[in-house]
């Protein structure tokens, strides 16, 4: 079992990914709320004013959807891209200050670069 604690927020607006990565954190430590709405982070983070966010994982298909991350950058949490095209992804991991995940590999490896996230 993983030692990591820690809360974070995942925004996928197709679904798929996001669920794969909360189910396959579902006995650990960490808290994920998953979301494919701005709007529903936004009340989420309202709600839960306890709960201190360590980041937004920010899961997109097209380039276009990453007008989305304006809203979310107000926000004030760092936000993790997590770009299924891996050539936006090659893209972005080259860019100083932008954390980047590759979630072209395998479950355990996503997981395992969340841990990493979390533990940094």
């Amino acid at each position: 079992m993983f030692k990591t604690a820690g809360d974070f927020i995942i925004y996928d607006r197709q679904g798929p990914l996001g669920s794969i990565i909360k189910h396959a954190l579902k006995k650990t430590d960490i808290n994920v709320y998953r979301h494919k709405k701005i709007s529903g982070i936004e009340n989420d983070i309202k709600k839960q004013s306890e709960i201190t966010f360590i980041f937004i994982l920010f899961v997109f298909n097209e380039e276009y959807e990453l007008i989305d991350c304006i809203r979310l950058v107000k926000l004030g949490i760092p936000i993790v891209f997590a770009p299924i095209n891996k050539n936006c992804y090659k893209i972005l991991y080259k860019l100083k200050g932008v954390r980047v995940m590759d979630v072209s590999a395998s479950k355990d490896e996503y997981v395992s670069q969340i841990i990493n996230i979390l533990e940094s």
